[in-house]
């Protein structure tokens, strides 16, 4: 009987894990000329070890960490090591509870306590909702309640090389604090890190 229980649950994640894979929606976009095989190392930015609070954002501990542990993790899994010193890129993230819609003239999604001046090559903080923004040229970029943001800066350039998102991170009208649900959509992002590196 023991063995067919184990079958069962066996089964059971198999059928289970693509039905949560498909709460989330996912995409991410990269630098086709970054030189992601010379990437080895990474840090956090700074935003991700201080408390300030975040235009646009959730501002919750407990879930930051949570985050930051699923994202050690994916970077881990793909081999990069740790070094707050001499990093090759910086990882940041970032986790919407409410839907918003912004635009940015620089082709990632930024504000002024997000990335560090020293962080960003370009200093054109400040991303803008859409009422009151005036650049022709802006992308437009919508995060609907429940979504995760992870971004990659290449260190040494100082320039946001790949990002990726996965919303639907819901339980009701709140952000989902599951954890296993938070790795999980984190795991989803980080998958299409992968495919976007073989491209």
């Amino acid at each position: 009987m023991k063995p067919l229980k184990k079958t069962l649950l066996i089964l059971l994640a198999f059928v289970t894990t693509p039905l949560l894979a498909q709460r989330y929606t996912v995409t991410s976009d990269r630098d086709m000329s970054a030189p992601f095989d010379n990437y080895k190392s990474y840090s956090w930015a700074k935003h991700v070890t201080t408390t300030n609070s975040l235009a646009y954002a959730l501002n919750d501990a407990i879930i930051k960490s949570k985050i930051q542990d699923a994202v050690a993790h994916e970077m881990k899994s793909r081999n990069f090591t740790m070094n707050q010193s001499n990093p090759d890129v910086l990882v940041n993230y970032r986790v919407f509870d409410k839907p918003v819609s912004v635009k940015d003239a620089d082709g990632y999604f930024h504000d002024a306590k997000y990335w560090g001046t020293d962080e960003v090559r370009n200093n054109a903080l400040g991303t803008l909702p859409i009422s009151s923004s005036t650049y022709d040229n802006d992308n437009e970029y919508y995060f609907d309640k429940g979504t995760v943001m992870v971004q990659i800066v290449d260190a040494k350039k100082g320039v946001v090389v790949w990002q990726g998102y996965a919303s639907g991170l819901t339980d009701g009208n709140s952000f989902d604090r599951d954890p296993d649900h938070i790795a999980q959509a984190v795991r989803l992002i980080f998958d299409k890190y992968d495919l976007a590196l073989n491209q």
